[in-house]
């Protein structure tokens, strides 16, 4: 859907004929996990000691399922060839019309296959690494 998806500040449909499948949102905003806490055992006391005051995320690694949509089959190879080469710069910023002030910083890692070439749609996984979860901001370019 045309407004949906950004890829690196490029409309995802407009540029490459790209969208996101059901349940591609909810992967995208599901909320990263905690860094391990400090921990210490001793034998010399009950249970543990944790440090819990600056609790930090993790980075976590998501597979985003979108579609790619063509005319024809000289389309699907021409747009198709384009979305490669922006996944081979390595580094995805991501948004959507849904969270306008928040932009996904993805490393791009690997492309699964979900389905081939049926009436002009292929689905794909998009292996992804948020790397740091809590620079999301629209302002905050790092």
């Amino acid at each position: 859907m045309k407004g949906e998806l950004f890829i690196n500040g490029k409309d995802a449909y407009l540029e490459w004929g790209i969208g996101l499948e059901n349940g591609a949102l909810l992967t995208l905003m599901t909320p990263p996990p905690n860094k391990d806490l400090i921990e210490n055992k001793s034998r010399l006391e009950h249970g543990k000691r944790m440090v819990i005051s600056n609790v930090k995320v993790d980075e976590r690694t998501i597979t985003l399922e979108i579609h790619r949509v063509a005319k024809n089959k000289t389309d699907l190879f021409s747009k198709y060839n384009g979305f490669c080469e922006e996944l081979a710069k390595g580094v995805l910023e991501i948004g959507t019309i849904y969270q306008p002030d928040i932009i996904y910083r993805m490393q791009y890692l690997s492309c699964e296959k979900l389905s081939g070439i049926v009436d002009g749609i292929i689905k794909l996984g998009l292996r992804l690494c948020e790397y740091n979860p809590s620079n999301r901001s629209i302002n905050n370019f790092q």
